[in-house]
């Protein structure tokens, strides 16, 4: 088993990583950038903050005095989308998906012409995403990273880029890792700031997760009764409930030991089970067990086990009653006015608490007082 020691609630979510230079800061990372522009490639690195903003570089591997660089926002209030300028006087505007915090795919359009991209995402991982030209494909020559001639590529000189994905519970392990690092690095915003750890949770947290397919377990049965539009709703709803949720349990991080057991999984899997054993000296260790599917944009967690008690289970008959007294429309007013309530977060003083009885905690009071509110 592997073991990591990590301040409080390492396990709260599955957190997304960039492998970041030793250049990084702790609230910035930095990550590679692969462009199709105007049928060409380019080549360059994004760096992404906290805060919700960041910078992107790209340089053109066939015209060498080409460069763009640019700003762009990932935040659910300004969106995911940013603009660049160039060294030749081209201008482009882009919007990008997230895959992780640190992973995604992005279109755009330049006074050049078309652009698509990805971040963070190597060569081979990156191709279904890339607009290529006809007829071209993505190459290593001699390590270089090229757009080579689909038919006619010389032999010996030209290698196919592999297509990796990270294995789950690795993605977890070193996610957790790396989120922990910044809140133990930043010990004031257990204290001080529950924007700055709401912040933390959006960032991280929900790219990694599957929130419509969350939204849809929970709902269960009336999930088919809504419409696309309501369904939206839902989903939005439900993972500002969860954002909440985990922003308290963040809260009470403290040095702590996690274990992430050997995962078992079979080469055609689609789903797993990443299963974590977190140990603090006093306590009963407590599981937390994590479920995964793999999907066109990676692995994604669409439910938590605390302990056996999963986190779907949790809120359905408290859904399922609200649909059936008042309909679709009141379970989302219903968690659109538990969201707009602010919480004392009382797990702030809370020191020595377990790390899953925190996160327990804190959807338990997430659902006592969305049911108080239902029946009130």
């Amino acid at each position: 088993m592997r073991k990591m020691f990590i301040p409080g609630l390492a396990a709260a979510a599955a957190l997304a990583l960039w492998e970041g230079t030793a250049g990084a800061g702790i609230f910035s990372s930095r990550g590679p950038v692969i462009a199709i522009v105007a049928g060409e490639l380019y080549l360059g690195e994004a760096v992404g903050e906290l805060g919700g903003t960041g910078t992107i570089r790209i340089q053109s591997r066939a015209k060498s005095d080409v460069s763009c660089s640019g700003k762009f926002t990932f935040s659910r209030d300004r969106g995911d989308a940013g603009d660049m300028q160039c060294s030749d006087g081209a201008t482009a505007t882009f919007q990008f998906q997230r895959l992780s915090l640190v992973r995604g795919y992005g279109t755009g359009s330049t006074t050049r012409g078309p652009m698509s991209f990805t971040y963070g995402l190597t060569a081979g991982e990156s191709e279904p995403y890339l607009v290529l030209p006809p007829g071209k494909i993505l190459r290593l020559e001699r390590n270089v990273l090229v757009l080579a001639d689909g038919m006619h590529a010389a032999r010996g000189t030209v290698a196919p880029v592999a297509k990796t994905t990270t294995a789950p519970d690795v993605l977890l392990s070193q996610a957790t890792a790396t989120v922990i690092a910044s809140l133990k690095q930043h010990r004031d915003l257990q204290t001080t700031s529950a924007g700055s750890i709401a912040a933390l949770v959006e960032a991280t947290v929900l790219p990694l997760f599957d929130f419509r397919h969350m939204t849809r377990l929970a709902v269960a049965a009336n999930w088919r009764l809504a419409s696309l539009e309501q369904q939206n709703a839902l989903v939005g709803e439900f993972k500002s409930l969860l954002v909440r949720t985990y922003s308290v349990a963040l809260a009470s991080y403290r040095d702590q030991t996690i274990e992430y057991r050997p995962l078992r999984m079979a080469a055609g899997d689609s789903e797993v089970m990443v299963r974590s054993l977190v140990r603090q000296p006093g306590t009963e260790p407590v599981t937390i067990d994590y479920d995964l599917e793999k999907t066109a944009a990676g692995w994604k967690v669409y439910d938590i086990k605390i302990a056996g008690v999963s986190l779907i289970t949790t809120y359905r008959s408290t859904f399922a009653q609200t649909v059936r007294d008042g309909g679709v429309d009141a379970l989302i007013k219903a968690l659109s006015a538990k969201n707009r309530q602010t919480d004392p977060a009382p797990v702030l003083g809370e020191r020595r608490a377990s790390v899953a009885s925190q996160l327990g905690r804190a959807v338990g009071r997430s659902r006592r007082s969305y049911s108080r509110f239902t029946t009130a």
